[in-house]
């Protein structure tokens, strides 16, 4: 099962890293990751896909018992929380998990997308985003990311993505 572990945003990559390194007990989780975007950056005149964080504060673990994977994470000094209630942690919703499954590469990156504004409409040509233009809220032509509303960890979390418009077209 997938859960989602809620850390101090700015310290993801520090929390991961100490997880991976100081975490001697290795069945208390299969994997630990902190899923990303592609977002396009100018860099000396050139653009450069660089990564950024998905889902700012919150690492992901793949483990099959929450309370040996709180367990483990209480000797991680900047460790917050598993997310969950008085009863314990809780997994990640199936639907989340397929989300993740389908629009995340092997490297647990969203790729950049490519779409179009077609009179009023985004229409996505290729990438991850295809199939999801009735999510996006706004999109940042300048900046070259979109924001996505989408449903995670019980409510509406807005996730910013990497969007490229090539161009703009009225209906014919």
């Amino acid at each position: 099962m997938w859960y989602a572990v809620w850390v101090r945003t700015g310290q993801e990559q520090k929390v991961l890293d100490l997880c991976v390194e100081k975490i001697e007990d290795r069945e208390a989780f299969e994997e630990c990751f902190l899923p990303k975007y592609e977002k396009p950056r100018k860099v000396n005149g050139q653009w450069v896909k660089r990564e950024e964080i998905l889902f700012p504060g919150y690492l992901f673990f793949v483990a099959e018992n929450p309370e040996r994977l709180q367990g483990a994470l209480r000797g991680i000094p900047e460790f917050a929380k598993v997310l969950g209630d008085e009863d314990g942690a809780i997994p990640l919703y199936e639907e989340e998990v397929e989300f993740l499954q389908k629009h995340i590469n092997e490297k647990k990156v969203f790729e950049m997308s490519v779409g179009e504004i077609v009179g009023e409409k985004l229409v996505i040509l290729e990438g991850p985003m295809m199939g999801l233009e009735g999510k996006v809220v706004y999109v940042d032509r300048h900046k070259r990311c979109a924001v996505l509303e989408v449903e995670f960890f019980g409510r509406v979390v807005k996730m910013k993505v990497g969007l490229e418009i090539v161009g703009k077209r009225e209906i014919a």
